[in-house]
């Protein structure tokens, strides 16, 4: 395949068996186009490589692709290998802040589309570093404790987000993972730094296909 188009900058493409998943990330919307995996690779960086020219002009009018690079170039996604236990006792004072952040993050994330959403924490992108595992097993404790009793709990669109605005006011920068499958389809989204997967499980995050990095 060669790659002769990128992904417009807010579509999203990934490859599940024969199919391709497509996030519409400014529609708030996915949709799949159906054995199109032989015709088309997307590629972590968005380009997508074409195995038949003819197509160009139909992922083009769909509004899918042109001939510009996003800007920045999209960072690859990282597999993830491990995951954080949540620590059972976790310190009073770190659930005391885990239950500001949430109700906080919670107030922000009403109403919002996912556009908005995945552009909240965009100062922090590229800055996930390793952290002391220890303390992070502390704030996904705390933050496990006080989420049952914060009001208008969501699902894990609104959870990983919830989390996220947390980790951030502790300084600690992750990646927030978008991954489907299909057949039948579904969604799901989680937070990493690096291979580490926090907030979630690694045996459920292993079932998608990656398709964003915020």
């Amino acid at each position: 395949m060669t790659a002769d188009l990128w992904c417009h900058p807010n579509i999203y493409l990934t490859v599940v068996d024969e199919d391709v998943v497509v996030l519409d990330v400014a529609g708030d919307r996915y949709e799949c186009l159906l054995g199109a995996a032989p015709l088309l690779q997307p590629e972590a960086d968005g380009r997508i490589g074409l195995a038949d020219v003819s197509i160009m002009d139909e992922l083009r009018t769909a509004g899918l692709a042109g001939d510009l690079a996003p800007n920045p170039v999209r960072r690859p996604i990282v597999p993830p290998t491990r995951e954080i236990t949540p620590a059972s006792r976790p310190p009073r004072s770190e659930m005391v802040r885990a239950a500001f952040a949430w109700i906080v993050a919670t107030l922000i994330f009403r109403g919002k589309p996912i556009s908005v959403l995945v552009d909240y924490h965009k100062a922090l992108r590229g800055r996930a570093e390793e952290q002391d595992e220890a303390w992070l097993a502390d704030l996904a404790g705390a933050a496990r404790r006080v989420r049952p009793w914060i009001p208008f709990e969501g699902e894990c669109l609104q959870r990983s987000f919830q989390l996220r605005c947390y980790l951030a006011s502790r300084g600690v920068a992750a990646d927030w993972i978008f991954g489907v499958r299909t057949w039948p389809f579904s969604a799901h989204c989680w937070l990493q730094i690096g291979d580490l997967v926090v907030g979630d499980r690694l045996e459920r995050v292993r079932r998608y296909a990656p398709i964003l990095r915020a």
